[in-house]
Protein backbone atom coordinates (compact mmCIF):
# COMPACT_ATOMS: atom_id res chain seq x y z
CA UNK A 1 0.00 0.00 0.00
CA UNK A 2 1.36 3.41 -1.02
CA UNK A 3 1.43 6.09 1.69
CA UNK A 4 0.63 9.70 0.93
CA UNK A 5 -0.61 12.84 2.59
CA UNK A 6 -3.61 14.81 1.40
CA UNK A 7 -4.14 16.85 4.56
CA UNK A 8 -3.64 20.13 2.72
CA UNK A 9 -5.45 19.09 -0.41
CA UNK A 10 -9.12 19.29 -1.31
CA UNK A 11 -10.59 15.80 -1.36
CA UNK A 12 -13.48 15.19 -3.75
CA UNK A 13 -16.29 12.86 -2.82
CA UNK A 14 -16.34 11.55 -6.40
CA UNK A 15 -14.02 12.15 -9.35
CA UNK A 16 -15.21 11.20 -12.83
CA UNK A 17 -12.80 10.81 -15.74
CA UNK A 18 -14.32 10.96 -19.22
CA UNK A 19 -16.60 13.67 -20.61
CA UNK A 20 -18.77 11.46 -22.77
CA UNK A 21 -22.40 10.63 -22.09
CA UNK A 22 -21.79 8.08 -19.34
CA UNK A 23 -19.48 10.40 -17.39
CA UNK A 24 -21.68 13.50 -17.64
CA UNK A 25 -24.80 11.48 -16.93
CA UNK A 26 -23.24 9.87 -13.86
CA UNK A 27 -22.23 13.25 -12.46
CA UNK A 28 -25.72 14.70 -12.98
CA UNK A 29 -27.41 11.70 -11.39
CA UNK A 30 -25.08 11.65 -8.37
CA UNK A 31 -25.73 15.30 -7.58
CA UNK A 32 -29.50 15.35 -8.16
CA UNK A 33 -30.79 11.96 -7.01
CA UNK A 34 -31.21 11.30 -3.27
CA UNK A 35 -29.10 8.40 -2.00
CA UNK A 36 -27.87 7.14 1.39
CA UNK A 37 -24.37 8.50 0.83
CA UNK A 38 -25.00 11.34 -1.60
CA UNK A 39 -21.77 13.10 -2.62
CA UNK A 40 -21.43 16.83 -2.15
CA UNK A 41 -18.35 17.44 -4.30
CA UNK A 42 -18.20 15.86 -7.75
CA UNK A 43 -15.70 16.89 -10.42
CA UNK A 44 -15.43 15.60 -13.98
CA UNK A 45 -12.09 15.57 -15.80
CA UNK A 46 -11.86 15.40 -19.60
CA UNK A 47 -8.63 15.09 -21.54
CA UNK A 48 -9.76 17.07 -24.60
CA UNK A 49 -11.12 20.60 -24.93
CA UNK A 50 -14.73 19.49 -25.40
CA UNK A 51 -17.36 17.21 -23.90
CA UNK A 52 -19.39 14.69 -25.84
CA UNK A 53 -16.96 11.85 -26.49
CA UNK A 54 -18.05 10.02 -29.63
CA UNK A 55 -21.00 12.35 -30.18
CA UNK A 56 -19.83 15.13 -32.49
CA UNK A 57 -22.29 17.34 -34.41
CA UNK A 58 -20.86 19.88 -36.87
CA UNK A 59 -22.35 22.53 -39.16
CA UNK A 60 -20.88 22.79 -42.66
CA UNK A 61 -20.28 26.10 -44.43
CA UNK A 62 -23.36 27.23 -46.31
CA UNK A 63 -25.81 25.09 -44.31
CA UNK A 64 -26.49 26.90 -41.03
CA UNK A 65 -29.41 24.65 -40.10
CA UNK A 66 -27.54 21.39 -40.66
CA UNK A 67 -26.14 19.29 -37.83
CA UNK A 68 -24.05 16.61 -39.47
CA UNK A 69 -23.05 13.77 -37.19
CA UNK A 70 -19.40 12.81 -37.37
CA UNK A 71 -20.05 10.50 -34.41
CA UNK A 72 -23.17 8.76 -33.11
CA UNK A 73 -26.21 9.86 -35.06
CA UNK A 74 -29.41 8.12 -33.95
CA UNK A 75 -31.26 5.95 -31.45
CA UNK A 76 -34.03 3.40 -31.74
CA UNK A 77 -37.57 3.52 -30.42
CA UNK A 78 -36.81 0.31 -28.53
CA UNK A 79 -34.09 1.90 -26.40
CA UNK A 80 -35.95 2.72 -23.19
CA UNK A 81 -33.37 4.86 -21.41
CA UNK A 82 -32.64 7.21 -24.33
CA UNK A 83 -36.29 7.36 -25.37
CA UNK A 84 -37.23 8.46 -21.84
CA UNK A 85 -34.27 10.75 -21.13
CA UNK A 86 -34.49 12.83 -24.30
CA UNK A 87 -38.03 14.22 -23.70
CA UNK A 88 -37.23 14.68 -20.01
CA UNK A 89 -34.41 16.99 -21.06
CA UNK A 90 -36.76 18.71 -23.55
CA UNK A 91 -34.64 17.86 -26.58
CA UNK A 92 -36.51 17.95 -29.88
CA UNK A 93 -36.50 14.80 -32.01
CA UNK A 94 -37.50 13.80 -35.52
CA UNK A 95 -37.63 10.53 -37.46
CA UNK A 96 -34.36 9.22 -38.88
CA UNK A 97 -35.37 7.46 -42.11
CA UNK A 98 -33.23 4.65 -43.47
CA UNK A 99 -34.78 2.31 -46.04
CA UNK A 100 -36.53 4.50 -48.60
CA UNK A 101 -37.93 2.79 -51.68
CA UNK A 102 -36.26 5.13 -54.19
CA UNK A 103 -32.78 4.93 -52.67
CA UNK A 104 -29.93 3.04 -54.27
CA UNK A 105 -28.65 -0.49 -53.74
CA UNK A 106 -25.64 -0.98 -56.00
CA UNK A 107 -24.72 -4.67 -55.64
CA UNK A 108 -22.52 -6.90 -57.79
CA UNK A 109 -22.58 -4.33 -60.54
CA UNK A 110 -26.39 -4.09 -60.56
CA UNK A 111 -27.92 -0.69 -59.89
CA UNK A 112 -31.11 -1.37 -57.96
CA UNK A 113 -33.52 0.64 -55.83
CA UNK A 114 -34.19 -0.22 -52.20
CA UNK A 115 -37.68 -1.45 -53.12
CA UNK A 116 -36.09 -4.03 -55.43
CA UNK A 117 -34.42 -5.76 -52.48
CA UNK A 118 -37.72 -7.43 -51.63
CA UNK A 119 -38.01 -8.99 -55.09
CA UNK A 120 -35.98 -12.24 -55.38
CA UNK A 121 -36.14 -12.00 -59.19
CA UNK A 122 -34.33 -8.64 -59.22
CA UNK A 123 -31.51 -9.17 -56.74
CA UNK A 124 -28.22 -10.64 -58.09
CA UNK A 125 -28.06 -13.44 -55.48
CA UNK A 126 -28.96 -17.11 -55.89
CA UNK A 127 -31.26 -17.96 -53.00
CA UNK A 128 -32.93 -21.20 -51.98
CA UNK A 129 -36.73 -21.47 -52.41
CA UNK A 130 -37.23 -20.96 -48.65
CA UNK A 131 -34.97 -17.91 -48.70
CA UNK A 132 -36.80 -16.41 -51.65
CA UNK A 133 -40.07 -16.75 -49.71
CA UNK A 134 -38.56 -15.26 -46.55
CA UNK A 135 -36.73 -12.36 -48.20
CA UNK A 136 -38.98 -9.67 -46.76
CA UNK A 137 -38.41 -10.79 -43.16
CA UNK A 138 -34.64 -10.43 -43.41
CA UNK A 139 -31.94 -13.09 -43.33
CA UNK A 140 -30.66 -12.16 -39.88
CA UNK A 141 -34.05 -13.10 -38.45
CA UNK A 142 -34.18 -16.23 -40.62
CA UNK A 143 -30.69 -17.30 -39.55
CA UNK A 144 -31.55 -16.62 -35.90
CA UNK A 145 -34.71 -18.72 -36.12
CA UNK A 146 -32.95 -21.66 -37.80
CA UNK A 147 -30.08 -21.45 -35.32
CA UNK A 148 -32.33 -21.19 -32.25
CA UNK A 149 -34.46 -24.14 -33.31
CA UNK A 150 -31.36 -26.30 -32.84
CA UNK A 151 -30.20 -24.55 -29.67
CA UNK A 152 -33.58 -24.62 -27.94
CA UNK A 153 -34.82 -27.89 -29.44
CA UNK A 154 -38.06 -26.30 -30.64
CA UNK A 155 -39.71 -26.49 -34.08
CA UNK A 156 -40.82 -22.85 -33.83
CA UNK A 157 -39.15 -19.90 -32.08
CA UNK A 158 -40.65 -16.50 -31.26
CA UNK A 159 -37.75 -14.06 -31.57
CA UNK A 160 -39.53 -11.58 -29.30
CA UNK A 161 -39.44 -13.92 -26.28
CA UNK A 162 -36.01 -15.57 -26.59
CA UNK A 163 -34.17 -15.75 -23.20
CA UNK A 164 -30.95 -14.34 -24.63
CA UNK A 165 -29.14 -13.88 -21.31
CA UNK A 166 -29.83 -17.49 -20.31
CA UNK A 167 -28.60 -18.71 -23.71
CA UNK A 168 -25.49 -16.53 -23.41
CA UNK A 169 -24.65 -18.21 -20.12
CA UNK A 170 -25.46 -21.84 -20.92
CA UNK A 171 -26.78 -22.23 -24.48
CA UNK A 172 -25.03 -24.72 -26.76
CA UNK A 173 -24.94 -25.36 -30.49
CA UNK A 174 -23.69 -28.76 -31.63
CA UNK A 175 -21.92 -29.28 -28.30
CA UNK A 176 -20.28 -25.83 -28.11
CA UNK A 177 -21.25 -22.91 -25.91
CA UNK A 178 -22.70 -20.09 -28.00
CA UNK A 179 -20.15 -17.64 -26.60
CA UNK A 180 -17.36 -19.81 -28.06
CA UNK A 181 -18.70 -19.66 -31.62
CA UNK A 182 -18.37 -16.75 -34.05
CA UNK A 183 -21.65 -15.24 -35.18
CA UNK A 184 -20.45 -15.40 -38.79
CA UNK A 185 -19.96 -19.18 -38.52
CA UNK A 186 -23.41 -19.82 -37.06
CA UNK A 187 -25.03 -17.42 -39.55
CA UNK A 188 -23.47 -19.29 -42.45
CA UNK A 189 -24.55 -22.61 -40.96
CA UNK A 190 -28.15 -21.36 -40.76
CA UNK A 191 -28.67 -19.91 -44.26
CA UNK A 192 -26.93 -20.27 -47.59
CA UNK A 193 -23.72 -18.39 -48.32
CA UNK A 194 -25.59 -16.31 -50.90
CA UNK A 195 -28.15 -15.29 -48.28
CA UNK A 196 -25.38 -14.38 -45.86
CA UNK A 197 -23.61 -12.34 -48.53
CA UNK A 198 -26.84 -10.54 -49.37
CA UNK A 199 -27.40 -9.73 -45.69
CA UNK A 200 -23.86 -8.41 -45.30
CA UNK A 201 -23.82 -6.42 -48.53
CA UNK A 202 -27.16 -4.74 -47.87
CA UNK A 203 -26.42 -3.97 -44.21
CA UNK A 204 -23.69 -1.49 -45.11
CA UNK A 205 -21.56 -2.85 -42.25
CA UNK A 206 -18.79 -5.42 -41.94
CA UNK A 207 -17.80 -5.65 -38.30
CA UNK A 208 -21.18 -6.76 -36.95
CA UNK A 209 -20.85 -10.10 -38.72
CA UNK A 210 -17.17 -10.68 -37.98
CA UNK A 211 -16.56 -9.70 -34.37
CA UNK A 212 -19.52 -10.89 -32.34
CA UNK A 213 -19.85 -14.23 -30.67
CA UNK A 214 -23.10 -16.07 -31.43
CA UNK A 215 -24.56 -15.50 -27.95
CA UNK A 216 -24.35 -11.70 -28.08
CA UNK A 217 -24.35 -10.99 -31.80
CA UNK A 218 -27.83 -12.17 -32.74
CA UNK A 219 -29.79 -10.29 -30.04
CA UNK A 220 -27.78 -7.11 -30.72
CA UNK A 221 -28.46 -7.23 -34.45
CA UNK A 222 -32.12 -8.11 -34.08
CA UNK A 223 -32.68 -5.33 -31.55
CA UNK A 224 -30.76 -2.65 -33.43
CA UNK A 225 -31.15 -3.48 -37.11
CA UNK A 226 -34.27 -5.61 -37.33
CA UNK A 227 -36.94 -5.10 -39.98
CA UNK A 228 -39.35 -3.36 -37.55
CA UNK A 229 -36.85 -1.01 -35.91
CA UNK A 230 -37.56 2.72 -36.16
CA UNK A 231 -34.92 5.38 -35.63
CA UNK A 232 -34.94 8.92 -34.32
CA UNK A 233 -32.42 11.75 -34.19
CA UNK A 234 -32.03 14.96 -32.22
CA UNK A 235 -32.93 18.00 -34.31
CA UNK A 236 -30.07 20.05 -32.86
CA UNK A 237 -27.57 17.20 -33.23
CA UNK A 238 -26.80 14.27 -30.95
CA UNK A 239 -24.06 16.32 -29.31
CA UNK A 240 -26.84 18.45 -27.77
CA UNK A 241 -27.48 15.54 -25.38
CA UNK A 242 -24.05 15.66 -23.65
CA UNK A 243 -24.06 19.46 -23.83
CA UNK A 244 -27.40 19.50 -22.01
CA UNK A 245 -26.12 17.00 -19.45
CA UNK A 246 -23.08 19.23 -18.93
CA UNK A 247 -25.37 22.14 -18.15
CA UNK A 248 -27.43 20.06 -15.72
CA UNK A 249 -24.28 18.75 -14.03
CA UNK A 250 -22.82 22.22 -13.54
CA UNK A 251 -26.17 23.66 -12.38
CA UNK A 252 -26.24 20.99 -9.68
CA UNK A 253 -22.81 22.06 -8.42
CA UNK A 254 -20.56 19.78 -10.43
CA UNK A 255 -17.18 21.05 -11.60
CA UNK A 256 -15.88 20.39 -15.11
CA UNK A 257 -12.16 20.40 -15.91
CA UNK A 258 -11.27 20.25 -19.61
CA UNK A 259 -7.78 19.52 -20.94
CA UNK A 260 -7.04 17.32 -17.95
CA UNK A 261 -5.62 14.04 -19.23
CA UNK A 262 -5.45 11.30 -16.63
CA UNK A 263 -1.97 9.78 -16.53
CA UNK A 264 -2.52 7.24 -13.78
CA UNK A 265 -4.01 6.66 -10.36
CA UNK A 266 -3.61 4.54 -7.24
CA UNK A 267 -5.34 3.72 -3.97
CA UNK A 268 -3.14 5.33 -1.32
CA UNK A 269 -3.10 5.29 2.46
CA UNK A 270 -3.00 8.61 4.27
CA UNK A 271 -1.07 9.43 7.45
CA UNK A 272 -4.25 9.03 9.50
CA UNK A 273 -4.80 5.53 8.12
CA UNK A 274 -7.63 6.47 5.74
CA UNK A 275 -7.44 5.62 2.06
CA UNK A 276 -8.00 7.83 -0.97
CA UNK A 277 -7.71 7.64 -4.73
CA UNK A 278 -4.71 9.66 -5.86
CA UNK A 279 -4.89 10.76 -9.50
CA UNK A 280 -2.22 12.36 -11.65
CA UNK A 281 -3.30 14.57 -14.54
CA UNK A 282 -1.44 16.26 -17.36
CA UNK A 283 -2.72 19.80 -17.93
CA UNK A 284 -0.96 21.49 -20.83
CA UNK A 285 2.33 19.84 -19.88
CA UNK A 286 1.96 20.44 -16.15
CA UNK A 287 1.30 17.65 -13.68
CA UNK A 288 -1.58 17.99 -11.23
CA UNK A 289 -2.50 15.65 -8.38
CA UNK A 290 -6.11 15.25 -7.28
CA UNK A 291 -7.59 13.19 -4.44
CA UNK A 292 -11.03 11.61 -4.22
CA UNK A 293 -12.87 9.11 -2.10
CA UNK A 294 -14.30 7.42 -5.19
CA UNK A 295 -13.28 7.37 -8.84
CA UNK A 296 -15.47 6.65 -11.89
CA UNK A 297 -13.64 5.82 -15.12
CA UNK A 298 -16.18 6.53 -17.87
CA UNK A 299 -13.81 5.28 -20.54
CA UNK A 300 -13.62 2.62 -23.29
CA UNK A 301 -11.00 -0.12 -23.49
CA UNK A 302 -8.34 1.82 -25.38
CA UNK A 303 -8.54 4.80 -23.04
CA UNK A 304 -8.07 2.49 -20.05
CA UNK A 305 -5.06 0.86 -21.71
CA UNK A 306 -3.43 4.27 -22.24
CA UNK A 307 -3.30 4.88 -18.49
CA UNK A 308 -0.22 3.97 -16.47
CA UNK A 309 -0.54 0.24 -15.88
CA UNK A 310 0.32 0.24 -12.20
CA UNK A 311 -1.33 0.63 -8.83
CA UNK A 312 -4.05 -1.23 -6.95
CA UNK A 313 -6.36 -1.54 -9.99
CA UNK A 314 -4.23 -1.51 -13.14
CA UNK A 315 -1.00 -2.98 -11.79
CA UNK A 316 0.56 -5.94 -13.64
CA UNK A 317 -0.47 -8.34 -10.89
CA UNK A 318 -4.15 -7.52 -11.42
CA UNK A 319 -4.64 -10.23 -14.05
CA UNK A 320 -8.40 -10.42 -13.57
CA UNK A 321 -8.84 -6.68 -14.12
CA UNK A 322 -6.84 -6.80 -17.33
CA UNK A 323 -8.87 -9.80 -18.49
CA UNK A 324 -12.05 -7.81 -17.94
CA UNK A 325 -10.73 -4.74 -19.76
CA UNK A 326 -9.52 -6.81 -22.72
CA UNK A 327 -12.78 -8.76 -23.01
CA UNK A 328 -14.17 -6.47 -25.74
CA UNK A 329 -12.85 -5.79 -29.22
CA UNK A 330 -12.65 -2.14 -30.39
CA UNK A 331 -14.15 -1.64 -33.85
CA UNK A 332 -12.50 0.84 -36.23
CA UNK A 333 -14.94 3.28 -37.75
CA UNK A 334 -14.83 6.54 -39.66
CA UNK A 335 -17.33 9.09 -40.94
CA UNK A 336 -16.82 11.31 -43.95
CA UNK A 337 -19.21 14.10 -44.92
CA UNK A 338 -19.22 15.56 -48.44
CA UNK A 339 -21.06 18.79 -49.24
CA UNK A 340 -22.41 19.68 -52.68
CA UNK A 341 -23.70 22.98 -54.04
CA UNK A 342 -26.79 21.21 -55.34
CA UNK A 343 -28.55 18.06 -54.14
CA UNK A 344 -28.01 16.23 -57.42
CA UNK A 345 -29.47 13.00 -55.99
CA UNK A 346 -32.92 14.59 -55.84
CA UNK A 347 -33.05 14.38 -59.65
CA UNK A 348 -33.13 10.62 -59.12
CA UNK A 349 -36.06 10.90 -56.72
CA UNK A 350 -33.89 10.49 -53.61
CA UNK A 351 -34.42 12.88 -50.70
CA UNK A 352 -33.43 11.14 -47.47
CA UNK A 353 -32.40 7.86 -45.86
CA UNK A 354 -29.65 5.38 -46.70
CA UNK A 355 -28.18 3.84 -49.84
CA UNK A 356 -25.96 0.75 -49.73
CA UNK A 357 -23.38 -0.90 -51.94
CA UNK A 358 -20.75 -3.61 -51.90
CA UNK A 359 -18.20 -1.03 -53.08
CA UNK A 360 -15.74 0.00 -50.33
CA UNK A 361 -17.85 3.07 -49.55
CA UNK A 362 -20.53 0.61 -48.28
CA UNK A 363 -23.25 3.02 -47.10
CA UNK A 364 -24.22 6.67 -47.22
CA UNK A 365 -26.93 8.90 -45.82
CA UNK A 366 -28.59 11.90 -47.47
CA UNK A 367 -28.41 14.35 -44.61
CA UNK A 368 -31.11 16.89 -43.68
CA UNK A 369 -29.72 20.39 -44.14
CA UNK A 370 -32.73 22.71 -43.73
CA UNK A 371 -35.01 24.42 -46.22
CA UNK A 372 -33.09 27.59 -47.01
CA UNK A 373 -30.40 26.20 -49.26
CA UNK A 374 -30.03 24.26 -52.49
CA UNK A 375 -26.86 22.72 -51.13
CA UNK A 376 -26.79 19.21 -49.72
CA UNK A 377 -24.64 16.80 -47.78
CA UNK A 378 -23.98 13.07 -47.92
CA UNK A 379 -22.59 11.27 -44.88
CA UNK A 380 -20.44 8.19 -45.48
CA UNK A 381 -20.17 5.63 -42.68
CA UNK A 382 -17.53 2.91 -42.88
CA UNK A 383 -16.40 0.24 -40.47
CA UNK A 384 -14.65 -3.08 -40.29
CA UNK A 385 -12.92 -4.81 -43.20
CA UNK A 386 -13.33 -2.10 -45.81
CA UNK A 387 -11.19 0.25 -43.76
CA UNK A 388 -8.24 -1.63 -45.25
CA UNK A 389 -9.19 -0.08 -48.58
CA UNK A 390 -9.20 3.43 -47.16
CA UNK A 391 -6.24 3.38 -44.75
CA UNK A 392 -3.58 4.58 -47.21
CA UNK A 393 -5.89 7.33 -48.47
CA UNK A 394 -6.58 8.41 -44.89
CA UNK A 395 -2.83 8.64 -44.31
CA UNK A 396 -2.26 10.80 -47.41
CA UNK A 397 -0.92 14.19 -46.23
CA UNK A 398 -2.81 16.47 -48.66
CA UNK A 399 -6.04 17.79 -47.15
CA UNK A 400 -9.19 18.74 -49.00
CA UNK A 401 -9.52 22.51 -49.34
CA UNK A 402 -12.88 23.54 -47.93
CA UNK A 403 -14.77 26.37 -49.59
CA UNK A 404 -17.94 28.27 -48.82
CA UNK A 405 -20.84 28.35 -51.27
CA UNK A 406 -19.38 31.62 -52.57
CA UNK A 407 -15.97 30.06 -53.07
CA UNK A 408 -14.24 31.64 -50.08
CA UNK A 409 -12.28 29.73 -47.48
CA UNK A 410 -14.36 29.20 -44.29
CA UNK A 411 -13.22 30.87 -41.10
CA UNK A 412 -10.69 28.61 -39.33
CA UNK A 413 -12.48 28.76 -35.97
CA UNK A 414 -15.52 27.01 -37.38
CA UNK A 415 -15.90 23.54 -35.83
CA UNK A 416 -16.21 22.00 -39.30
CA UNK A 417 -12.66 23.14 -40.10
CA UNK A 418 -11.24 21.24 -37.13
CA UNK A 419 -11.87 17.94 -38.91
CA UNK A 420 -10.07 18.10 -42.27
CA UNK A 421 -10.60 15.30 -44.77
CA UNK A 422 -7.81 13.74 -46.89
CA UNK A 423 -7.97 14.99 -50.47
CA UNK A 424 -7.53 11.57 -52.13
CA UNK A 425 -10.13 10.04 -49.87
CA UNK A 426 -12.67 12.74 -50.75
CA UNK A 427 -12.11 12.26 -54.47
CA UNK A 428 -12.38 8.47 -54.26
CA UNK A 429 -15.53 8.64 -52.14
CA UNK A 430 -17.01 11.13 -54.61
CA UNK A 431 -16.17 8.80 -57.51
CA UNK A 432 -17.88 5.86 -55.81
CA UNK A 433 -20.94 7.95 -54.97
CA UNK A 434 -21.40 8.85 -58.62
CA UNK A 435 -20.87 5.20 -59.57
CA UNK A 436 -23.57 4.06 -57.15
CA UNK A 437 -26.04 6.56 -58.61
CA UNK A 438 -25.07 6.07 -62.27
CA UNK A 439 -24.00 9.68 -62.81
CA UNK A 440 -21.14 10.98 -64.93
CA UNK A 441 -18.72 13.32 -63.16
CA UNK A 442 -18.68 17.01 -64.02
CA UNK A 443 -16.78 19.97 -62.52
CA UNK A 444 -20.06 21.40 -61.21
CA UNK A 445 -20.66 18.18 -59.26
CA UNK A 446 -17.46 18.37 -57.24
CA UNK A 447 -17.88 18.65 -53.46
CA UNK A 448 -17.08 22.09 -52.06
CA UNK A 449 -16.57 21.06 -48.41
CA UNK A 450 -15.72 17.89 -46.53
CA UNK A 451 -15.13 16.79 -42.93
CA UNK A 452 -13.70 13.54 -41.58
CA UNK A 453 -13.45 11.81 -38.22
CA UNK A 454 -11.59 8.56 -37.60
CA UNK A 455 -12.76 7.07 -34.30
CA UNK A 456 -10.03 4.45 -34.36
CA UNK A 457 -7.56 7.09 -33.21
CA UNK A 458 -6.47 7.39 -29.60
CA UNK A 459 -7.87 7.74 -27.02
CA UNK A 460 -11.04 6.10 -28.38
CA UNK A 461 -9.49 3.15 -30.19
CA UNK A 462 -12.71 2.50 -32.12
CA UNK A 463 -16.19 3.71 -32.85
CA UNK A 464 -17.69 0.89 -30.79
CA UNK A 465 -16.62 -2.17 -28.79
CA UNK A 466 -18.06 -5.64 -29.36
CA UNK A 467 -18.12 -8.92 -27.42
CA UNK A 468 -15.90 -11.47 -29.22
CA UNK A 469 -15.69 -15.24 -28.75
CA UNK A 470 -15.02 -16.93 -25.40
CA UNK A 471 -16.37 -14.07 -23.28
CA UNK A 472 -19.12 -14.48 -20.69
CA UNK A 473 -20.45 -11.02 -21.41
CA UNK A 474 -23.03 -10.74 -18.65
CA UNK A 475 -20.45 -11.65 -16.00
CA UNK A 476 -17.92 -9.21 -17.43
CA UNK A 477 -20.53 -6.44 -17.58
CA UNK A 478 -21.31 -7.01 -13.89
CA UNK A 479 -17.75 -7.42 -12.61
CA UNK A 480 -16.13 -4.51 -14.43
CA UNK A 481 -18.41 -1.97 -12.75
CA UNK A 482 -16.16 -2.39 -9.69
CA UNK A 483 -13.24 -4.53 -10.82
CA UNK A 484 -11.42 -4.66 -7.45
CA UNK A 485 -13.89 -5.13 -4.64
CA UNK A 486 -11.99 -3.31 -1.86
CA UNK A 487 -10.96 -0.35 -4.05
CA UNK A 488 -13.61 2.35 -4.78
CA UNK A 489 -12.85 2.59 -8.50
CA UNK A 490 -15.68 2.03 -10.98
CA UNK A 491 -15.84 1.61 -14.77
CA UNK A 492 -18.80 2.43 -16.99
CA UNK A 493 -19.54 3.30 -20.60
CA UNK A 494 -20.73 1.83 -23.88
CA UNK A 495 -17.80 -0.58 -24.22
CA UNK A 496 -18.88 -3.10 -21.58
CA UNK A 497 -22.64 -2.88 -22.10
CA UNK A 498 -25.20 -4.90 -24.02
CA UNK A 499 -26.03 -1.82 -26.04
CA UNK A 500 -22.55 -1.52 -27.48
CA UNK A 501 -22.09 1.22 -30.04
CA UNK A 502 -25.13 3.11 -28.73
CA UNK A 503 -25.77 5.87 -26.20
CA UNK A 504 -28.23 3.40 -24.67
CA UNK A 505 -25.27 1.23 -23.72
CA UNK A 506 -23.52 4.15 -22.02
CA UNK A 507 -26.64 4.90 -19.97
CA UNK A 508 -27.23 1.20 -19.27
CA UNK A 509 -23.84 0.68 -17.63
CA UNK A 510 -23.97 4.00 -15.81
CA UNK A 511 -27.32 3.04 -14.30
CA UNK A 512 -26.08 -0.41 -13.30
CA UNK A 513 -23.13 1.23 -11.55
CA UNK A 514 -25.14 4.02 -9.90
CA UNK A 515 -27.89 1.76 -8.63
CA UNK A 516 -25.66 -1.18 -7.72
CA UNK A 517 -22.72 0.64 -6.11
CA UNK A 518 -23.85 4.17 -5.20
CA UNK A 519 -27.28 3.39 -3.79
CA UNK A 520 -29.27 5.47 -6.27
CA UNK A 521 -32.88 4.69 -7.07
CA UNK A 522 -34.46 4.60 -10.51
CA UNK A 523 -33.54 7.52 -12.76
CA UNK A 524 -35.82 10.57 -12.50
CA UNK A 525 -37.19 10.26 -16.01
CA UNK A 526 -38.58 6.72 -15.60
CA UNK A 527 -41.97 5.95 -14.01
CA UNK A 528 -41.85 5.31 -10.28
CA UNK A 529 -38.68 7.29 -9.65
CA UNK A 530 -38.19 9.95 -7.01
CA UNK A 531 -38.04 13.46 -8.49
CA UNK A 532 -34.61 15.09 -8.59
CA UNK A 533 -33.68 17.81 -6.14
CA UNK A 534 -34.51 21.34 -7.34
Amino acid sequence: MTHSTASSKTVLDVAIVGGGVSGLYSGWRLLTTPSPDQPQTVSLFEGSDRVGGRLLSVTPPGMPEARIELGGMRFTTGQQLVMSLVPYLKLATEPFPVGQNQNMAYLRGHRLRTADLNDPDKIPYVLTPAERDGLKDGFTAMAAENFLQKVMGQPHVDLKTVPWEKLARSGQYEGHYLRDLPMRYVFNRSVSHEAFQFAEDTSGYDSIFFTWNAADGFPWNLADYGATIEYKRLVQGYESLPLTLRGKFEEAGGKLHLKHRLIGFDHVEQEDGSKLIEMHFDRDGHRETVYARKLILAMPRRSLELLAQNGAVLGPEQHEVHRLIQSVTPIPLFKLALCYRERWWEKLGITQGQSVTDLPIRQCYYWPVGDDTKAGAILIYNDGLDLDYWCDLIAHPAKFQNKTLDGDVPWPEQEWMQHPAPELMVQEAHRQLLDIHGIEDHPDLQPYAAAFRDWGEDPFGGGANFWPQHVESYEVARQILKPVQDVPVFICGEAYSHGQGWVEGALETAEAMLQGHFGLGRPPYLPGAQPPKP
